[in-house]
């Protein structure tokens, strides 16, 4: 097995991956195993192993009952329910459960879910690619097979998005204490309202 070759090969592969524009999604409901079919086909060239599964039915159950994405109707999801679990599929990676549905409620509270999403799959396209520009960089200086080379590289892609996941988190948790504090701060103002 050339280590070098096939990690080229599936990085260039991952290069010319984007999500579908929102328009693109299927305009019909679809019922569960039709949304996990669809979404792991979508999704295969994220799997990071033959293993892994990007998405089940357990999982968007979960995502349900967690209000991250609202519960599906007469049983059957819809566009917006597509690309929130994609979203969804691609953010759990890096961040909880509840900061992802903090980024879904921001994000998607006064905008249409077509301009939020066509705006994060660019983003998400553009940040693959810069990702994918910095291996391919980085494998042509390593000879095939070289475990202890190939580790670094691994090692230094880590630790870039280690770095990247803590700014990310710090954001989100400073946002949630600013908001809240925003609404005691009007709940306040209501009460001396009310008292006077």
């Amino acid at each position: 097995m050339d280590v070098n070759k096939t990690l080229t090969n599936w990085l260039n592969e991952l290069n010319n991956f984007e999500l579908q524009n929102y328009e693109k999604l299927p305009d019909i409901d679809l019922y569960m195993d039709q949304v996990v079919t669809y979404l792991e086909k979508q999704l295969k060239i994220l799997a990071t192993s033959s293993l892994d599964k990007q998405i089940t039915s357990s999982m968007i159950n979960n995502y349900v009952k967690g209000e991250v994405i609202s519960a599906p109707v007469s049983k059957k999801y819809n566009r917006e329910h597509l690309s929130l679990i994609e979203e969804i599929c691609i953010l759990k990676q890096v961040l909880s459960i509840a900061e992802i549905k903090e980024i879904i409620q921001n994000r998607y509270s006064n905008q249409s879910y077509i301009d939020v999403f066509n705006e994060f799959k660019d983003l998400h396209s553009k940040e693959n690619k810069a990702a994918v520009e910095y291996a391919l960089n980085g494998l042509s200086k390593i000879p095939n097979n070289n475990t202890e080379d190939l580790t670094k590289l691994s090692l230094d892609l880590a630790l870039k998005a280690n770095a990247y996941i803590t700014i990310s988190k710090r954001i989100l948790f400073l946002t949630k204490l600013f908001l809240n504090q925003d609404k005691e701060n009007e709940k306040k103002k209501e009460k001396e309202k009310e008292s006077e």
